[in-house]
């Protein structure tokens, strides 16, 4: 099975949940998150909400971050040492509390 690194990244997160990646569709692919950059690119506090949704459970939602605060021109990196296991066509999505202030980066490793 062969390994593929890749980024998934949204600039300027919106105030609505929206989809920033979905694991490759295929029956047995696996992508590995290996970790989360969030960057607050503006001066005041905002908070970010990261979910996962698991394409075997009807797409239930799992809370990886909750309205957690960002301090002003700051960045968050999570993950450390840590890794989310996603399945075939699970999806992550992302939302701010304040639109075009924060980015996300996402970096995976899929196995596929």
């Amino acid at each position: 099975m062969p390994n593929t690194f890749v980024n998934a990244k949204d600039a300027d997160l919106t105030t609505s949940l929206a989809t920033l990646y979905t694991a490759p569709s295929s029956s047995g692919n696996v992508s590995i998150v290996l970790g989360v950059c969030i960057a607050n690119k503006n001066a005041a506090s905002r908070t970010i909400t990261l979910e996962w949704l698991d394409a075997s459970d009807s797409s239930a939602a799992t809370q990886l971050l909750s309205g957690v605060t960002i301090p002003g021109n700051s960045t968050l990196e999570i993950l450390e040492g840590a890794k989310i296991i996603l399945m075939a066509s699970d999806v992550l999505r992302s939302k701010s509390s304040d639109a075009s202030s924060l980015d996300i980066t996402v970096s995976l490793m899929e196995v596929t």
